[in-house]
């Protein structure tokens, strides 16, 4: 190994080091994370740091995103939760077109409310 090298992994080591403190300031674990595992692809795929910045930060929003939509969940205290994945089409099959529709998201984007009214249909054993 050359001098060369040495100081470039030496110098990764401690932005690494550098980077596991300034997340952790920041109330941002998965920053470390995401820094490790993408910072070899980005220099192989010759990323700017913008792009690499860029890219570890987006990580480190989808996962408090998923972890706040997890935490609003439970907090709602819901009894059990059920994806569109999970429903069963053949004991409702008039609401097929509805909730594809639905699924689809378009209320959002037209800023139309959706009410949602009835017992949930339980079925099987």
């Amino acid at each position: 190994m050359t001098t060369s090298s040495k100081k470039t992994k030496s110098d990764a080591g401690e932005a690494l080091k550098q980077l596991t403190y300034l997340a952790s300031a920041l109330k941002a674990p998965r920053i470390t994370e995401a820094a490790g595992r993408l910072a070899d692809h980005a220099r192989d795929a010759g990323w700017t740091h913008e792009e690499y910045l860029a890219a570890v930060l987006d990580r480190e929003v989808a996962a408090r995103n998923a972890s706040g939509a997890q935490l609003r969940i439970r907090a709602a205290g819901f009894g059990s939760r059920k994806t569109l994945e999970e429903f069963d089409f053949d004991a409702q099959p008039a609401v097929r077109q509805q909730i594809a529709s639905l699924a689809s998201g378009g209320f959002l984007t037209e800023a139309r409310n959706v009410v949602l009214l009835g017992p949930p249909v339980i079925t099987g054993g």
